[in-house]
């Protein structure tokens, strides 16, 4: 889901910038190769590429949805999720795993939904969060004992956005 990074924001006087891992059929084989999702000599065709991109929107909107938003942000992840079917597997140690029904290149992409569906069951997927800074939305997992975590790094932008809070206060005479 990081493999966009919109983050805009400016550290130590340098500008960060923003990004897309998979801003091109190619680049999206060279994720997946990287990864282990790709077979080798496999092609993403751009039609692929479009669903990739798809799911990665509806995952980030599903993330970042509140409770009022949960239920079309749901439907959407269900509509792009689709194309990624998933396969049931059973292993001599009695137990069932998820894995990608490989029917095209961009199936390794079923991987990561067969991951968010491990953390769905155990309980830790509400713990996948989207940082709350409008220069950030960058994907986290909350590892804070209580799982109350706004920002993906109390550093940067949680130093930056409590900052501005204190000043906007003190500038309006609060």
């Amino acid at each position: 889901m990081n493999s966009i990074d919109q983050r805009r924001y400016v550290e130590q006087g340098v500008a960060h910038e923003p990004g897309d891992e998979l801003e091109t059929p190619a680049q999206l084989e060279r994720w997946l190769q990287s990864r282990g999702l790709l077979k080798p000599g496999a092609r993403v065709s751009p039609a692929e590429h479009r669903e990739a991109l798809e799911l990665r929107t509806a995952l980030r909107q599903f993330l970042s949805s509140s409770a009022t938003q949960l239920s079309a942000a749901a439907i959407d992840v269900e509509r792009a999720a689709a194309r990624f079917p998933l396969l049931v597997t059973a292993s001599r140690k009695h137990s069932l795993d998820l894995r990608p029904l490989e029917r095209r290149a961009s199936s390794g992409l079923g991987a990561v939904l067969a991951e968010l569906v491990r953390l769905s069951d155990s309980g830790r997927l509400e713990r996948m969060k989207m940082c709350s800074s409008d220069e950030c939305h960058w994907i986290f997992y909350d590892r804070s004992k209580p799982g109350n975590r706004r920002w993906c790094s109390s550093d940067r932008c949680g130093n930056r956005e409590k900052t501005r809070a204190y000043r906007d206060r003190h500038r309006r005479g609060d």
